[in-house]
């Protein structure tokens, strides 16, 4: 019966359906197999280091913490990540006390010297973000940032508020844009080898936790740490986030920097995506 209706079919037809076929077989093995390459990563991953559970978790060492983060910046979201990163460092600007720091040092508010300024701090990050935290090369920029930071501190200029906001911007702006532009969130160990790495970093740079509420008797792992700091740094952000016009000299000569690369015919458009990643408060903050 079968083939006598093929029979009943002109050869176009039976050409079309053989093709339409073989596409929706395609897509559908293309599909099976992006999603199983796609997990795959995660998959190793866990097999590699002994996070299985939340009760494991206390026990992630720095570096396991700085290897895991290695997979997921350079092979499962190194655009977004990195995005993340370059937005953690201007969603500070967003904060007067710090925006106007920046200013009196002219580093990242005046033309001649934003460029320089922000490829220091980039290069600073890429060594302790590419190298294990015992290396000497992670110990050098950390030892120079805090020189730097230093001849701030000591005079009042940066209080350890600030220090721990920006610190917290670096964990929290990762998990936020990856989960919020890629194709699948941070599973929890994923966000404790996060905490665990910046919260050495932290510790590293001096900055005091004692704002935190389990800062007397300790926490339990990254992810309970990361959960505080959280908490923490989205009320600093509604107390200190605010309108100055600190905040715009340093946020147009950044996204000027971030823009440089574009034509100047679509430099005005890029602004406008700029803005469109800013939630409302920071949009009012940097007026």
């Amino acid at each position: 019966m079968a083939l006598d209706l093929l029979d009943c079919l002109p050869a176009s037809a039976i050409l079309h359906n053989i093709w339409t076929s073989s596409i929706l077989l395609i897509i559908l093995l293309y599909t099976l197999l992006a999603s199983h390459l796609r997990y795959a990563r995660q998959r190793s991953t866990l097999e590699a280091f002994p996070y299985k559970t939340r009760q494991s978790f206390a026990q992630m060492t720095d570096n396991d913490a700085f290897e895991i983060q290695l997979i997921i910046m350079q092979l499962e979201f190194p655009f977004t990540f990195y995005k993340a990163l370059q937005f953690a460092l201007f969603r500070t600007y967003g904060i007067p006390s710090i925006s106007k720091v920046l200013v009196a040092t002219s580093q990242l508010s005046d033309v001649a010297t934003a460029s320089k300024r922000y490829a220091d701090t980039a290069a600073l990050l890429r060594e302790f973000l590419s190298h294990r935290p015992s290396s000497p090369r992670t110990l050098e920029a950390i030892a120079r940032m805090n020189y730097i930071h230093s001849l701030y501190q000591q005079s009042g200029a940066i209080s350890n508020d600030d220090m721990l906001f920006t610190l917290s911007l670096f964990v929290l702006e990762p998990c936020r844009w990856i989960e919020r532009y890629e194709w699948r969130a941070l599973k929890d160990f994923e966000k404790c080898s996060l905490a665990v790495f910046w919260k050495s970093i932290g510790d590293a740079m001096g900055i005091s936790y004692r704002r935190l509420e389990s800062a007397e008797e300790g926490w339990v792992d990254g992810v309970h740490w990361l959960e505080e700091l959280q908490a923490w740094s989205e009320q600093y952000e509604r107390k200190n986030m605010l309108p100055h016009p600190d905040n715009k000299r340093n946020a147009d000569e950044t996204v000027a920097i971030l823009l440089w690369g574009i034509p100047k015919s679509l430099k005005s458009f890029g602004k406008r995506v700029v803005s469109a990643l800013m939630d409302d408060r920071l949009r009012e903050a940097m007026m």
